[in-house]
């Protein structure tokens, strides 16, 4: 009995040790695993980190750069025109638009009016307001530079700055001035200078006066296409323009002219 105890005794210690042996390798094993595991992960996490840019050498791109400047508009300059100033006027016609007033006017010196307005030829004059003498403007663009007045009842155009809304307004005494002509009908002619080369667009008539209620009395020369005249002086207001011509002082209908090599 004894000797069998024994014998049972070594085969329990020797299962014990088998048993304690796989034990340790299932720890081992385990423990490999769990270091593999957190080897990985902190590997993973190291290649796999996001990049976040430096703020302070942060470059956009130019085309965002584009996209996210704010753009201001410059405001657009508002011109103002002074009812009294020198606006060229714009030739038209009945049809132009004008915004209405209702005032009294005078000319600063002497006024052409007209049936349209426009300064293309002549035969539109209708008359004349001479300074301290008044009319009724009904009407003003100040696009154009034309006044809308009432004359002997009857709506006629003048060229604005040629006014004034000052009735009291007194021209300067400009005597016998070669820039103010006074025709053979009682008509003033305001030139302003120049120096510049013309001829006629085709045929045109040089005057001994900027006017024609003489006919073919004041008829000196012929102007030619192609032939050239020097230009001293022109007047928006009338429509004429002064021009020296084989060595004397003519007067040529503006609309029928044009500058030299056009």
């Amino acid at each position: 009995m004894p000797g069998n105890y024994k014998e049972n005794g070594d085969s329990y210690s020797g299962n014990e040790e088998e048993q304690g042996s796989m034990l340790s390798l299932l720890i081992t094993f385990a423990g490999l695993v769990v270091a593999t595991v957190i080897i990985c992960t902190i590997v993973w996490t190291v290649t796999h980190k996001e990049h976040k840019p430096d703020v302070g050498s942060l470059k956009i791109p130019e085309a965002s750069q584009a996209s996210a400047e704010v753009k201001t508009e410059e405001p657009e300059e508002v011109v103002e025109i002074d009812v009294d100033g020198d606006v060229d006027p714009v030739n038209g016609d009945a049809t132009m638009l004008f915004e209405k007033v209702e005032e009294d006017v005078t000319a600063k010196d002497a006024a052409f009016l007209r049936n349209v307005p426009s300064t293309d030829g002549i035969t539109a004059v209708v008359g004349q307001l001479m300074n301290g003498d008044t009319l009724k403007r009904v009407g003003i663009n100040k696009t154009t530079g034309w006044s809308k007045l009432i004359y002997n009842g009857t709506e006629v155009f003048a060229v604005t700055y040629m006014l004034t809304d000052d009735t009291e307004y007194k021209t300067e005494s400009l005597g016998d001035s070669a820039n103010r002509v006074v025709t053979s009908d009682g008509h003033i002619v305001l030139f302003e200078d120049c120096d510049d080369q013309i001829t006629a667009k085709e045929y045109v008539n040089l005057r001994s006066e900027p006017s024609t209620v003489q006919g073919t009395a004041t008829v000196s020369a012929h102007l030619s296409s192609g032939t050239v005249a020097r230009r001293t002086g022109y007047s928006v207001d009338s429509g004429w323009s002064r021009v020296e011509y084989n060595g004397n002082v003519l007067y040529v209908v503006s609309s029928y002219t044009q500058g030299a090599g056009q």
